[in-house]
Order: structure tokens, then sequence, then C-alpha cells
């Protein structure tokens, strides 16, 4: 599957890239998904379609599971994988990732969901992570990561000049 080991403390290990957090969407990332929750938030008696759109949500929920992704930061990365297949699709190291924001499509915010955009330096989307489920935490575990990133890579830097004196 993943070649990540988990740390007793997050992030803490001796050179090699550990895994900090996974969190998988919500099924808000597709389109069906953000259609019920539209429909949900725009009526208000919602029992009245709750029971008709449960097994839809269901089936969606099962299906991001099956053949969606997963969302991972890691000490040095942030990275998208298959659900189940446990195969990466794509990787943008911590120190690439020069702002992000997040956006919240129609239909996302009744799951209290949004997408969160990672951008390069020239300001291109460099990673889309779409539906995910309070998404500024996601941000914000990003943001301390590559804060401790730089400061460790700052401190590696030091000791490095300190030894060649």
């Amino acid at each position: 599957m993943t070649n990540l080991k988990s740390q007793a403390i997050s992030g803490v290990s001796a050179g090699a890239e550990t895994q900090m957090m996974t969190k998988w969407p919500s099924i808000a990332a597709f389109g069906a998904g953000r259609l019920i929750g539209q429909l949900m938030a725009s009526i208000p008696a919602r029992i009245v379609l709750w029971l008709p759109l449960a097994g839809v949500g269901a089936a969606l929920y099962f299906i991001q599971k099956v053949t969606g992704e997963r969302f991972t930061i890691t000490n040095k990365s942030v990275q998208r994988w298959t659900g189940l297949g446990g195969r990466m699709i794509q990787r943008i190291e911590l120190a690439d990732i020069a702002t992000m924001e997040v956006t919240q499509q129609s239909g996302q915010e009744y799951f209290r969901a949004s997408d969160l955009l990672l951008l390069n330096a020239k300001g291109d989307v460099a990673m889309r992570l779409e539906g995910l489920p309070h998404a500024e935490i996601f941000l914000e575990n990003i943001s301390k990561a590559r804060s401790a990133s730089k400061e460790v890579g700052d401190s590696l830097k030091t000791i490095a000049a300190r030894k060649s004196v």
C-alpha cells in the first residue's frame, strides 16, 4: 500500500518522509453530491427529501471510498492518493506551495466542505483538493508543516555551516 510510516510525534523523523494527516473528501467533491447539498439547503422541510436522497448519498459515499481519492500531508509534501488502491496520483513539495486558497462551490456549504487550491509561485493552481470537509483545518495543517519544514531546513544549514568552520 503506502510507504509512509506513522510516528509517535507527528512529522518527527530523522530525514524520512512521514505522514502527518490524511483526509478523505466528502460527497461534495462530486457534482451529484453538490446537487444534493443544493437541494437540502434550499428546502425548509428537509425531511421530505432526506429519505429519498439518503440512498443516493450512501451510494456516492461508497463510490468515493472505492474509486475516489484521499489527501495526505507529510513533513515534506502534500499528496493525492487513489482511494483504496494505494497509488499516488500527484505530489507537491511543501516548498513549492506559494499560497493557498479555500473556495466553496454551490452545494458544498451544506456539507461544510470546500475546495482547497494550492498555488505555486506563478499563481497557477498546482493542486486542487476538492470537497474537503472543514478545508480550513487542512490548510492550517499544511501551513504549519510548511513552517516547520522551513525551520528544520534553516537549522540544518546552520549546523552544516558550524561543521565546516
